[in-house]
């Protein structure tokens, strides 16, 4: 049983980037993955809106293959 509650609170505690999904405005939206020209490990912000209206930054690092990976999203503002 302490076994058990331990696995719940550890896995409660297990989240990775990859776990936030993409809004369809997103620039990873369905597997896709722009080829930018930026530095491989430099990061930049793009708003976007989800289907409510309401307004992100998301947070996207550049890759060795200069594709782009999601790495969080803020939300800044809600429409009304």
């Amino acid at each position: 049983m302490k076994h058990m509650i331990i696995f719940v609170v550890l896995a409660g505690c297990s989240t990775t980037t990859d776990s936030i999904m993409p809004f369809p405005a997103s620039l990873t939206y369905g597997g896709r993955s722009p080829v930018v020209n930026a530095p491989v490990g430099s990061s930049f912000g793009y708003d976007v809106r989800d289907e409510f209206g309401d307004r992100y930054q998301e947070l996207y690092e550049v890759k060795a293959d200069h594709t782009v990976r999601l790495v969080t999203r803020f939300k800044y503002s809600r429409s009304f």
